[in-house]
Formats: structure tokens, sequence, C-alpha cells
């Protein structure tokens, strides 16, 4: 793996190479710097990009082009995701002929990617927030770039390059810092294409009808309550993620999210379902066994609410995140807005989140 991806990092201009599975495993790419942040990033432009060119029947997406205020990315998509971080100044075409190239010997090696060292699902811990994004068609801009001069291969290696056989749908993108925050309306969008209606994805979860609950009087009754009422929270935050990312990234995301060493007690031993939702029913088990009070239930799981929340907000902007769970959140409200007053969830909620209620 280091050997074939190796060489997209002796070409000029290229500051960094990542290799990524469909689940958002690193196979390679360590020496990308914050690999995780942009190797997550890339695995949510990807998924929207597909999304955009199945609305316009297009086919399948299979490359995209970045430009950052500083800097370049290329992610080419195919049984895996190949990143390329390229400088200011580089010449952009002769990367991407090369980085095609380089894909292909990579899948014509099966064991290699077989072998790849078994790496953490990606997720961020820094840096947010974009502005204006651009997308423009493909092809034209991408041209423009590949005339332009620039150092690297040799004309010759180029040259000698063979050209793809059929056409790429390629998205050029262009905004000036890191994280995509324009993607709230697109969250019932699917990977399969069904022209020329639009798709739709079925998460495995649904979000059931809430009933409005009562605060009891007994501090047994009030622990219930408020656990029923976060049960259906993280619930909400697992749909809308999958909604957007698809399954797999959304539960490695929430996975990498929870704040196990702030909240041992009550996240011991709970994991991630394969629906991508976290395993509420042992998260309940752990309250049961520690004795926790009411006022305990609220600050972990305030937590872990708050600790998700930054997450995905720093990945994709906090108005994205919004846009993905506003549906389920809407109708948390609707059910449980008095309770969630009088036993003080709402005020521990992250300020963000409290947004949706607040419109």
């Amino acid at each position: 793996m280091r050997d074939i991806a190796g060489e997209l990092k002796e070409m000029e201009g290229v500051e960094g190479v990542m290799v990524t599975d469909k689940s958002g495993r690193i196979l390679y790419g360590g020496e990308v710097p914050d690999f995780k942040v942009l190797g997550s990033m890339a695995l949510v432009i990807a998924d929207s990009s597909q999304k955009l060119v199945m609305r316009t029947g297009q086919g399948e997406f299979e490359s995209s082009v970045i430009e950052f205020s500083r800097g370049k990315m290329i992610i080419i998509n195919d049984r895996v995701q190949l990143l390329v971080l390229a400088g200011e100044d580089s010449n952009l075409g002769k990367i991407l002929l090369f980085a095609r190239r380089v894909l292909r010997n990579l899948l014509s090696h099966p064991e290699v990617l077989q072998s790849g060292p078994e790496m953490e699902t990606m997720v961020t811990d820094s840096r947010t927030s974009s502005d204006d994004v651009q997308i423009e068609a493909g092809g034209e801009k991408l041209g423009e770039t590949a005339a332009k001069p620039g150092t690297g291969t040799s004309k010759d290696e180029i040259t000698s390059m063979e050209a793809p056989t059929k056409t790429r749908k390629e998205t050029v993108i262009k905004y000036s810092e890191t994280t995509p925050e324009t993607m709230e309306t697109d969250s019932a969008e699917s990977n399969k294409v069904s022209a020329p209606s639009i798709p739709e994805v079925k998460p495995p979860l649904s979000f059931p009808e809430l009933e409005p609950v009562e605060v009891p009087d007994d501090r047994e009754g009030m622990k219930e309550a408020a656990l029923q009422i976060y049960e259906h929270i993280l619930l909400a935050m697992s749909i809308g993620a999958s909604k957007i990312m698809g399954v797999a990234p959304a539960g490695g995301m929430l996975r990498k999210s929870l704040p196990y060493s702030e909240c041992p007690v009550i996240l011991r031993d709970v994991g991630i379902r394969s629906n991508a939702s976290l395993d509420f029913e042992k998260l309940r088990d752990n309250v049961m066994k520690a004795d926790y009070d009411l006022e305990n239930i609220i600050e972990d799981l305030s937590k872990i609410i708050w600790s998700i929340t930054e997450n995905y907000g720093r990945i994709m902007g906090y108005d994205a995140f919004r846009g993905m769970v506003r549906p389920e959140f809407t109708e948390i409200d609707r059910a449980y807005s008095g309770a969630m007053k009088a036993l003080g969830i709402r005020e521990r909620i992250h300020p963000e989140l409290q947004k949706i209620w607040d419109e």
C-alpha cells in the first residue's frame, strides 16, 4: 500500500495522500496532516456529490476537485476512495491523471487493500466552519487547470499515461475554509439511481410517533421519563446522520463521538448497533446498576449529546447538522417540550440543538 499510494506523494505539488474504504476506515494516510478531519470531510463530500450527480441523472459519482483558499484536494471514488492534497499552485490536471493511474494499480492488487492496517473510523476533533460553496461543471474547470503551466512529473510521463476509456463525472467545489455547511435539505437522498424520479434513503431506523409525557411525582418515575426522552433524542441524531452519511460512516462517527473518559460509568460496554444507533438498553442497565439519581442521568446524558453535537457540527457545520435532525427534533419538542422543561433537560441540551426548538 505504501509503495503504490506513495508514488503520488513523490509528485511535485502533492502534499498528502489518503486511501479509505467505503465504511470510512483509513487504509493509508498517516502522513496527511489532520487526516481524520480531512477523511471525514471527504466522506461527506463524496456522499453529497453522489446525490447531486444522481439528481441530474448522469450516473455514478467518480471524482471531485475541491479548491480551498490555500490549497486543493482531489477525491476519486471507486471500490476505495483516494484523496490527494495538493498545493495552491499545483497542476491538478497532471495530478488527477496520475492519481487515477495509481488507483487502478491499487485496485488491481486486492491483496494490498486487504493487508492494509485496520485503522479507526474517521472522526474530526478540530476546525470547522465553511463559507461560500460553489459547484461548477466538472470538465471545463478541470481542463482549464490542466492547461496551466506547472511542475511535476515529466511531460513524457504524462503523455504516456493511458487516458480513461469512459467519460468521467466530476464535481469542482470551491470554498474558502474546510467543512461544508449546505447539506441541510438533502437528507432524504439515496445511493440508488431511479431516473427520472429522485431517490430517497430509507434508513434501517424509523422514528416512532411520540406520545406526550407527563412528569410523575416520584423520583423513579422522573428518572424513567428522563431516560425515555434521552433515548429518543439520541435515536433522532442517529437517524439524521444515517440519512446524510449512510449507516456505516454514521455509526463510526457516533462511536468516536462518545465521551467514554468523561462518562465511564454510564457508557461502560455501551457500543453502537449495526443500524448506527446507540445501545441504549445497555446504557439504561448501567444507570440502574449504578443507582443513578435524576441529576446524574441529566448530567451524563447532556455530556454525551453535547459531545456528539460538537463532532457533527465540526464536520458538516451546525446549520447542516440541525437540518438533518430537524424533523425528529420537531416531533420531540411537540411531545416532550413540557416534560423537558419540568425535568431540567432542555436547558442542558447543546445550544445549537435548542435553536431547532426556538424556531
